[in-house]
């Protein structure tokens, strides 16, 4: 939809349809802006203006220059979104389509006064062109992932183990029982290995024995247990 504005009076915006796109720009004294001359530039002249901030389709800003008839006057202004603007029944001599931020005259529009019949558009520098950036990749959460080594799996299930391959075996404390299985074994243990190596196998002996009767006791367990 065409934007359309309605400025009368050289400071008053009656209709404005334009949802903020086109906005009349505030003096920062009284109630008329001032801009530089930019047809017969002799010297630094300036004229008396109303000035409008537009907002093309593609995000760029530029400023109508609207210059201010004595006497009043009610201008329409009309934007297609993409810097094209017409005026119908304009009766001024020219608007101009300025910088942003600079005097720089991009378009200028001649009206009958001056052209002598139809509106003449005349670009100068041209509106300046959005760079299109290329599109940014959406943020990715990284996650962090810690790897723990798999267990020595079963030699099943794994093709590369050999029979002859012997599992790891986790450290333990071998037992005095698992080592020691002959009388020579026990002679040569002390009393109190004695009574350790009874304890473990289920015998209880008695503290006060002497070595030798501990020894006795343990060989009886030790033919009773093979």
């Amino acid at each position: 939809m065409t934007d359309r504005v309605v400025f009368k009076g050289g400071n008053h915006v009656v209709e404005n349809n334009t949802e903020g796109r086109i906005k009349l720009i505030q003096p920062a004294r009284g109630t008329v802006n001032r801009f530089i001359r930019w047809w017969n530039r002799a010297g630094s002249q300036y004229i008396d203006c109303a000035i409008f901030r537009v907002e093309l389709n593609n995000g760029t800003v530029v400023r109508l220059v609207v210059p201010h008839v004595k006497g009043g006057m009610h201008v329409e202004i009309r934007h297609d979104g993409f810097g094209n603007f017409t005026f119908p029944k304009c009766h001024l001599e020219r608007i101009a389509v300025v910088s942003v931020d600079t005097t720089e005259v991009l378009v200028e529009y001649q009206f009958s006064k001056i052209s002598g019949g139809s509106v003449l558009k005349r670009t100068l520098a041209g509106l300046p062109e959005v760079q299109e950036t290329e599109p940014q990749a959406p943020e990715q959460t990284t996650m962090q992932v810690t790897v723990v080594p798999q267990s020595v799996s079963d030699s099943s299930s794994d093709p590369t183990t050999t029979d002859n391959a012997e599992p790891e075996q986790e450290e333990q404390d071998v037992s005095i029982v698992e080592v020691l299985t002959t009388v020579e074994d026990l002679n040569k243990m002390t009393k109190k290995q004695l009574l350790s190596w009874a304890l473990e196998l289920g015998y209880d002996l008695v503290d006060g024995h002497t070595k030798a009767q501990l020894l006795d006791e343990c060989i009886d367990i030790l033919e009773d247990s093979n």
